[in-house]
């Protein structure tokens, strides 16, 4: 798996990371996942997948772990499909118990189009992921018709903007609105808010008129393999400047 760092531009950090799966061909060639995540989705291989992310990315945090290195929290995405797998929360707990993972090292990101098939059966199956010591993020947020609705009823840590509304609040009024909108529900609830997408300078400095101070995206760093990664987490962007365009142009070849 690769990983993008998430910055807390208050402190100018990159602070946690999210585990992204890539293919990687025998040529060094980088298919993206909206190339063949379709593809296990349509041979029903998308909860495996799944799986085999979160288990890389337990053992890696094993490993740090114990080598006495400094350990961030990494998030990971959970699938349609994957979350309404009946032993879901125990398959992963299980997991996370196998490789002796400490509570709040993990984060189970879902996307907020599941909310619209069952909001009771979300709510329950967050609740027990909490209780399990997940943390868990809502991705993508703000597409859909009832977010601001039910976002009172989730007891979720983090809500991710869709990049659809940070490319969009330069250009779209109707885009600052709700970007305000969803950033003063946050505060409100007390939810960490990231907005993800940045890729230039002139959306942040809009992002940071309003106040989001959590952002993710190409502007700050690439997804990146974890080794390297781990030279940017729990350090500056000025430190980790140097690592960070040397993986850009790496992007670009």
């Amino acid at each position: 798996f690769r990983s993008q760092p998430k910055v807390d531009l208050q402190t100018g950090m990159a602070t946690q990371a999210e585990a992204l799966v890539r293919w990687q061909t025998d040529e060094g060639l980088i298919i993206p996942p909206d190339k063949f995540i379709p593809i296990f989705e349509k041979k029903y291989l998308i909860s495996s997948l799944d799986q085999y992310v979160f288990k890389k990315v337990c053992a890696f945090i094993r490993r740090r772990l114990d080598a006495g290195l400094p350990v961030n929290t990494i998030s990971v995405n959970v699938s349609r499909l994957q979350f309404y797998n009946s032993d879901f929360v125990k398959t992963y707990e299980d997991i996370k118990n196998k490789f002796r993972i400490p509570d709040h090292l993990l984060e189970i990101e879902i996307t907020e189009s599941i909310a619209f098939d069952n909001v009771t059966f979300l709510e329950k199956t967050v609740s027990e992921l909490k209780s399990k010591g997940f943390l868990i993020s809502i991705d993508d947020f703000g597409t859909g018709y009832s977010s601001l609705t039910y976002l009172k009823h989730l007891t979720v840590s983090t809500i991710k903007i869709d990049q659809s509304f940070v490319r969009g609040i330069l250009v779209n009024k109707d885009d600052i609105a709700i970007l305000h909108g969803i950033l003063g529900m946050a505060a409100a609830f007390q939810r960490t808010v990231i907005a993800e997408g940045v890729e230039t300078e002139n959306q942040i400095k809009a992002l940071n008129h309003y106040a989001c101070t959590y952002q993710q995206g190409f502007y700050y760093a690439p997804t990146m393999e974890k080794d390297v990664l781990m030279k940017v987490l729990g350090s500056t962007l000025e430190e980790s400047r140097i690592t960070i365009e040397e993986e850009k142009l790496k992007m670009k070849r």
